[in-house]
């Protein structure tokens, strides 16, 4: 019995001495390997600072950036490693540049990526979508259409002392243009434009009063796609500012992203259920102005004395009937998403509200909305090979 016993014990410590070997090598691998995680996701941080900052131009002259994020560099990170890391165009199902996305591929090293260096090395390669919002440069002040169904009516009514001004030379306030970029029209739209009462429509220079009876391609640059409008109500939901259903606002929300969404959640479609169709209704006489990107998936009426600075978006309709010293400075669209085929008529209804055409707001939400790069939500993964 004594004797199993010693022999039981000598195994036991055999086992002990040979895990006492092992365990710091193990050890070192797996801090190797951490490092090198490390030094993968500081490429990618590094990528993402260089598109914000405009290091790497946008749009891109090439597939890929210069270097040193041409996949060709190996950029030293202090005394634990580097990283090799390559931004090239995101394209999609037909081979064309997303124009607000971009593919970061980093692979980080630890301690180093050069052969001669005998030393124990590890590798681990990662791979993002960045992306930012989209730079929303509208050719008109206000912009209805885009998303009729087939065989429906985009109808404009301007009325009572209502102001659309696209002049940047012109009107009180005057409109202003993003660089080397001039608006064509105060009002673009798919369907018509009708007035009554003394509204003042105001033309760009060189440009028209109105623009209609356009197809709804001409749209597209301007306004969100499917896969934009979920980015939006994931960064929405990720700050707060995202709301389901029908809202009332007497006074100004939160500045920046608002998303408002369906009832159920869903994407608005041509023909949605009765449950799914909602109004944002913005009004009363605020103490102070709002800035930001407004987005409704549904309708939407503006009245009262209200001060709304950056971009207004619906997917259906939108009423304004302000009054007091309230106002828009930027851009309305009203994309006229669904179908009503009860009267085969969609419409904007502008009261006496003044819109006055402005680009760097519609693009930074009067200061809220930042146009820096970020990685898109659930596209990190970790790659094999180097």
């Amino acid at each position: 019995m004594a004797l199993m016993i010693l022999l039981v014990l000598v195994s036991l410590m055999l086992a002990f001495a040979a895990l006492s070997q092992t365990e710091p090598a193990i050890a070192a691998n797996l801090m190797l390997r951490h490092q090198s995680q490390g030094m993968a996701d500081s490429g990618v941080e590094q990528a993402l600072w260089a598109l914000s900052t405009g290091a790497i131009a946008d749009p891109m002259a090439g597939s890929t950036a210069p270097a040193p994020y041409d996949g060709n560099s190996f950029l030293l990170l202090g005394g634990l490693g580097g990283y090799v890391v390559t931004v090239a165009n995101s394209l999609d199902g037909l081979g064309n540049p997303i124009p607000n996305e971009r593919v970061i591929t980093s692979v980080g090293w630890t301690p180093t990526n050069a052969v001669i260096d005998t030393r124990p090395k590890a590798v681990t390669k990662v791979q993002v979508k960045a992306m930012r919002f989209k730079k929303i440069n509208p050719p008109c002040a206000l912009c209805a259409g885009g998303e009729a169904p087939p065989g429906d009516t985009t109808n404009v009514q301007i009325g009572g002392s209502a102001t659309i001004n696209a002049s940047n030379v012109s009107g009180s306030p005057t409109a202003s243009y993003c660089a080397g970029q001039a608006p064509t029209a105060a009002v673009y739209t798919q369907g018509v434009v009708n007035t009554n009462g003394h509204p003042s429509l105001i033309a760009p220079p060189g440009g028209a009063v109105t623009q209609t009876n356009m197809s709804n391609s001409n749209f597209t640059d301007f306004i969100f796609s499917d896969s934009d409008i979920q980015m939006l109500k994931a960064r929405a939901i990720a700050s707060g500012t995202y709301y389901r259903g029908s809202q009332t606002w007497t006074s100004p929300p939160p500045n920046g992203l608002i998303f408002v969404d369906t009832p159920s959640g869903n994407p608005l479609t041509s023909s949605p259920p009765s449950s799914d169709m909602l109004t944002v209704d913005i009004h009363g006489n605020w103490g102070s102005g709002w800035s930001g990107w407004l987005i409704v998936a549904g309708s939407m009426t503006v009245s009262g004395n209200v001060n709304l600075t950056g971009l207004v978006y619906s997917q259906n309709d939108i009423t304004l009937h302000g009054s007091g010293s309230g106002g828009i400075n930027g851009a309305v669209i009203s994309t006229n998403r669904v179908d009503t085929s009860s009267t085969n008529v969609d419409s904007q209804d502008i009261g006496n509200m003044p819109l006055t055409y402005n680009c760097p707001a519609v693009q930074n939400g009067g200061g809220s909305i930042s146009q820096n790069w970020f990685t898109k939500p659930g596209t990190y993964r970790q790659l094999a090979g180097q």
